[in-house]
């Protein structure tokens, strides 16, 4: 199998990782804003390959991205390096079937999410994607995904009440020792935190009746293991799913799977 160098960019962090006879081998992860140009992106892609001892310009590139700019820098530092790079979008076909009603509206890393946590868990599946948004979704028995639920990440909720309160200060985000606060930002934190678990808990609850009772839970995304021991729900980690899928769905495309 091809070496594959695995991008997924989301609107907080970009990863990076290498992809080696069907298990991701190195990964690195940096600031999406710090990636301004396309120096930047060879900077940081090269410091992977040295890692890895990876040859770049014998490399396969799949790009997952949500940020158009920077969707645009990937792919042009991946044709200045070496193959033709493989962008992944909503209407990307993959071993799942995509039932979304607007696929081109379908982000990427939903997409590539729920084709890992289906390899992983098998269907039916519900897939958390903890990040800038808390996203949960939902992939039926038969293989086909569905669709699911988007609310603000537990930093993005915690942002936006700091900007549109007068009185509520920015606290850094932690995990809260109890289910009350006895400061304001204390309260913040409880409200950020276990306010997330129970919406995760709640919307996986809702989705298991709608498509399958039982269906496993898979958690994924920066904020997964500072969720995840406040989930009352039995559930599995994976931190990578995106760049699993991502290469998954190069391997489908690329007759490999």
């Amino acid at each position: 199998m091809s070496n594959l160098l695995v991008v997924d960019v989301g609107n907080t962090t970009t990863r990076l990782g290498t992809w080696e006879e069907g298990r991701l081998t190195s990964v690195r992860f940096t600031r999406s804003a710090d990636l301004r140009s396309v120096a930047d992106v060879d900077a940081f892609a090269q410091a992977l390959a040295e890692e890895a001892a990876l040859d770049l310009d014998a490399t396969s590139v799949v790009v997952c991205s949500v940020v158009p700019a920077a969707t645009v820098l990937w792919l042009d530092w991946g044709q200045r390096t070496g193959p033709e790079p493989f962008l992944i979008t909503g209407r990307s076909d993959t071993p799942l079937q995509n039932r979304y009603h607007s696929p081109e509206q379908l982000g990427p890393d939903r997409l590539a999410a729920a084709v890992a946590a289906a390899a992983r868990l098998g269907t039916p599946v519900i897939v958390v994607s903890l990040g800038t948004a808390t996203v949960v979704d939902a992939v039926s028995p038969e293989g086909r995904f569905l669709g699911g639920a988007i609310a603000a990440g537990v930093e993005t909720g915690l942002e936006a009440l700091a900007e549109r309160t007068a009185a509520l200060p920015r606290v850094a985000l932690a995990a809260p020792e109890r289910p009350f606060g006895g400061d304001t930002q204390e309260c913040l934190r409880v409200g950020a935190v276990l306010g997330t678990a129970a919406l995760v808990e709640g919307l996986a609850a809702r989705l298991q009746r709608a498509v399958a009772e039982g269906a496993p839970v898979a958690l994924t995304g920066g904020n997964a293991e500072l969720v995840s021991p406040h989930l009352l729900i039995e559930h599995q980690v994976f931190p990578d799913l995106v760049l699993e899928g991502a290469a998954l769905i190069w391997e489908h495309n690329a007759g490999e799977g």
